[in-house]
């Protein structure tokens, strides 16, 4: 009798190690799919993440679609010229003779100031033509390597806003604007549709 009862727990024990056996083996096995899957991901999302930096080039589209909307800002110091030199400097500008008169007279009732700000083509090009406007009044600079004088009337505060009329040079049009602390380069045009738009604050 006792010799039908001891084979029976050996074939109940053998089982009983094997099951924990394969079921550690299968943790493992999952385990290093897990791991194998972790690194996977990483290396997607880290190709992923090198592959976003294309996205600024999409941000030109953006800003290309609306008319006059990506005017990139800035602040500049600019010296007032004395109302005494207002005639000569006016007579330099590029100015209509009537918008020449009304500014005059508006600087005779102190109205408006008259400031300095000669511009040049940083990159030393001639021949890219800008639109400076301020005040409602527009006149246009044909750039060169040297800076040429540029004046400008400001009411009490001014903007203002340039624009490029003919096709940005590659790989950017940088103004270079003379103001009252020195040489400075406006932020870069590349595009027609783009704009830099001028805090002016007078000394």
């Amino acid at each position: 009798m006792t010799s039908q009862y001891e084979p029976r727990p050996e074939p109940r024990a053998q089982p009983l190690p094997s099951e924990p056996a394969s079921r550690s083996r299968a943790l493992w096995g999952g385990g290093g799919l897990i791991a194998a899957l972790t690194v996977g991901a990483g290396a997607f999302f880290y190709t992923h993440n090198t592959a976003t930096p294309p996205a600024p080039a999409v941000a030109p589209q953006s800003q290309s679609t609306p008319a006059v909307p990506a005017a990139q800002t800035a602040a500049v110091q600019l010296s007032m010229l004395p109302p005494a030199k207002a005639t000569a400097a006016l007579a330099k500008s590029g100015f209509s003779p009537a918008d020449r008169a009304r500014i005059l007279a508006a600087v005779k009732d102190g109205k408006m100031r008259l400031v300095e700000m000669p511009v040049l083509d940083a990159s030393g090009a001639v021949g890219q033509t800008i639109d400076v406007t301020v005040s409602g009044l527009t006149q246009r600079v044909v750039l060169t390597g040297k800076f040429q004088h540029l004046v400008i009337p400001i009411v009490e505060a001014g903007q203002i806003l340039i624009a490029p009329v003919s096709m940005p040079h590659a790989p950017a049009l940088i103004i270079g604007a003379l103001t009252a602390l020195g040489p400075e380069a406006l932020p870069a045009l590349m595009t027609l549709d783009q704009r830099v738009l001028l805090n002016v604050i007078v000394q």
